[in-house]
């Protein structure tokens, strides 16, 4: 505070002084959330952006229920702005004809709703997997979105050129699904898993197209709720599924006929469904997720 010659007084500092408390009381009030805490009436989640080295937040217009990285060729480890990342989902918007599978900033038209949608590289191309509430699964080849958006040219030609559609369509499946995953070790291969329990392999043959076994891996009737090709063995595939007697895991061999494939099981892995998977890629271990707020980790080596 100060008092200049006329004798008013100066409260500019006093002010700053009091701001500055403000301040810090604010991030006094801040607290890191802990996942299980309940908020309270007067609190809410607030991002802190001083958390992340990058960070870019985009609106895709409608819901994404599933979205992957595209892996490029731009190197590992990168550390040199501008940083690049490709990036494709599935919508799910409310009327059906407004659906697409975004890449980035370009659109594909695609009828229904996505559930599952899952990339690979596979001979020079970059493909995505697509599962709808149609009952379909899509393949669909993103060379063409993927170059419009480094080329200003190419995306004026593709945005108004031909709408895309998808290379290949597997209709055999008896509902919607929302287990899929390229194998990474056979390239090309694809499983797919839908609500009625079906799971069908997908192996790739010359021409760019697919033959899908029409004979799905048996073993369970209930939904298929994810599943994910071991990183190292090249035939087996871990499933997770929802059932109102168990709630399971299981490890199957492609090799084997589909009615004795199934390996390894694990019942009542969760107390409610198991909605997602994940191998570990150096270890033995599976991590597990459930509608019970869980997440566990198995040792395939205690399997039954």
């Amino acid at each position: 505070m100060e008092v200049d010659e006329c004798g008013d007084v100066e409260m500019g500092d006093q002010n700053s002084f009091q701001d500055e408390n403000e301040e810090k009381s604010e991030k006094e009030k801040a607290q890191t959330y802990l996942p299980g805490q309940p908020l309270k009436e007067d609190e809410e989640l607030v991002c802190d952006e001083s958390a992340y080295i990058v960070y870019h937040e985009a609106n895709a217009g409608s819901p994404c229920l599933s979205f992957d990285i595209i892996k490029d060729n731009l190197g590992d480890k990168r550390d040199v702005y501008p940083l690049t990342a490709y990036i494709v989902a599935g919508s799910q918007s409310d009327r059906t004809h407004m659906n697409n599978v975004l890449v980035m900033k370009v659109v594909i038209n695609y009828p229904g709703l996505y559930s599952r949608i899952r990339t690979v590289s596979h001979n020079g191309a970059v493909l995505a997997a697509t599962w709808s509430e149609l009952g379909r699964v899509h393949i669909w080849n993103l060379h063409e979105p993927l170059q419009a958006l480094d080329d200003v040219n190419l995306m004026t030609n593709y945005k108004s050129g031909t709408v895309p559609t998808p290379i290949f369509t597997f209709a055999g499946h008896q509902s919607e699904g929302f287990g899929i995953d390229w194998c990474p070790t056979k390239p090309g291969t694809l499983a797919t898993g839908d609500c009625k329990r079906n799971i069908h392999i997908w192996n790739p043959i010359e021409g760019g197209s697919w033959n899908v076994d029409q004979r799905p891996l048996l073993g369970h009737t209930d939904s298929v709720e994810d599943l994910q090709w071991s990183p190292n063995e090249r035939n087996v595939l871990d499933i997770s599924f929802s059932a109102t007697e168990r709630h399971c895991i299981r490890i199957w061999d492609t090799r084997a006929a589909p009615n004795k494939a199934c390996m390894l099981t694990t019942n009542n892995a969760h107390e409610s469904d198991v909605n997602v998977i994940s191998w570990n890629k150096n270890e033995p271990f599976i991590a597990s997720g459930g509608d019970d707020g869980l997440i566990q980790v198995w040792d395939l080596r205690h399997f039954q």
